[in-house]
């Protein structure tokens, strides 16, 4: 087989497929460098790169073997689906090209430890969703031809198919997407937020990112992320610590239980002595310009419950904070002889038996 014979085997379909994974393949570093920006995870974005590579370098073996094997025209399945995944591969690169620059035009500009990002707005994320609209029809048109639904008959057969299908899954998907456009419309969070979710205070994160159908949270105290569906998120009591309501920051409560015989003296001694010491800790960012607030809020039966209300604004270190000012009012407890040990009361029968605490007897 010479050359001419060699080039004539090729269809203007395998011509177009051989060029296109050719020139993906020869800019694939720069595009998922521009599709992926934030990734900083090497072996992650090298992981993707391969793979990219390996699928175009299968894609232009199958055109080629298929042309050559048979030149006659070759086997129609098999530029038919090379062609079908070109067509969303390249639709779905359109997609994330379109929306970074929606996002960067649009979009909030925020500052994420060193890092400057772009977080999504209810602006951004419309027209995103827009653009994925429109880009998908052409993409569902395209794929349509490919496949050889040439007849309007035909096409309008595989659009109802598909118009059935989202109609019949749109009670699952349909109220994600709702309303993460309000959360992003409202503001009640955005990227970079620290988020207590319900009253357990040990449940705080922070929002990393509100995505179409979830959000995405990264946990402080066990450091993993949580995926929360942005309709349950919406249902949730969710306490925002970054958005403090007065300039002094996030109001913070330091409180222990102590005998009556203390006085009030020695309680406010005890804090203010734990405040004090916090001035020389860079790991505890105390507000140590606004005076502390130091009250009796509960009295028990056996204690009194005082609690020393100071503010802070470093949010992202709010876990670590409460531990070491629990840690540093110990030892400063133990070094002013105040105990915070709480008295147990052990009821008996008339049998003389003893009862756990809490027990009562009838």
């Amino acid at each position: 087989m010479n050359w001419n014979t060699l080039a004539e085997s090729f269809s203007a379909m395998d011509l177009f497929l051989l060029g296109a994974n050719l020139l993906l393949l020869l800019f694939s570093r720069p595009l998922l460098k521009f599709v992926f920006p934030e990734d900083d995870d090497q072996q992650r974005f090298h992981g993707r790169l391969n793979a990219f590579r390996i699928a175009n370098i299968i894609a232009v073996v199958f055109v080629s073997t298929n042309a050559v094997m048979h030149p006659e025209g070759g086997t129609a399945w098999v530029t038919r689906t090379l062609g079908v995944l070109l067509v969303i591969y390249v639709g779905w690169l359109c997609f994330y090209v379109m929306s970074r620059l929606i996002r960067r035009r649009w979009g909030q500009e925020r500052k994420r430890a060193e890092e400057t990002i772009y977080a999504e707005t209810y602006n951004s994320r419309l027209l995103t969703l827009i653009g994925g609209v429109v880009i998908s029809t052409v993409v569902l048109v395209a794929v349509i031809r490919v496949l050889g639904f040439s007849t309007l008959l035909e096409a309008g057969g595989v659009l109802g198919v598909i118009g059935v299908m989202l109609a019949l899954t749109q009670g699952s998907w349909v109220p994600d997407l709702v309303s993460g456009l309000v959360i992003l419309n409202s503001r009640l969070i955005a990227e970079g937020d620290i988020i207590q979710l319900g009253e357990d205070s040990d449940q705080i994160g922070m929002v990393f990112r509100t995505k179409v159908f979830f959000t995405e949270i990264l946990h402080l105290a066990n450091n993993h992320r949580i995926l929360i569906q942005n309709t349950k998120l919406r249902s949730m009591t969710v306490h925002n610590l970054s958005r403090f309501a007065s300039a002094k920051g996030l109001r913070e409560a330091l409180s222990i239980n102590v005998s009556y015989d203390v006085t009030e003296q020695q309680v406010n001694d005890l804090f203010n002595q734990v405040i004090e010491l916090t001035r020389d800790n860079p790991d505890l960012p105390i507000e140590s310009q606004y005076e502390v607030d130091i009250r009796a809020t509960y009295g028990g039966d056996y204690a009194v419950q005082w609690t020393c209300f100071y503010y802070i604004k470093e949010t992202r270190q709010v876990l670590k904070i409460r531990q070491l000012m629990l840690a540093l009012l110990l030892k400063v407890s133990r070094e002013q002889n105040i105990s915070l040990e709480t008295p147990i009361l052990y009821q008996q029968r008339s049998g003389g038996e003893t009862l756990s605490p809490g027990s009562f007897t009838s």
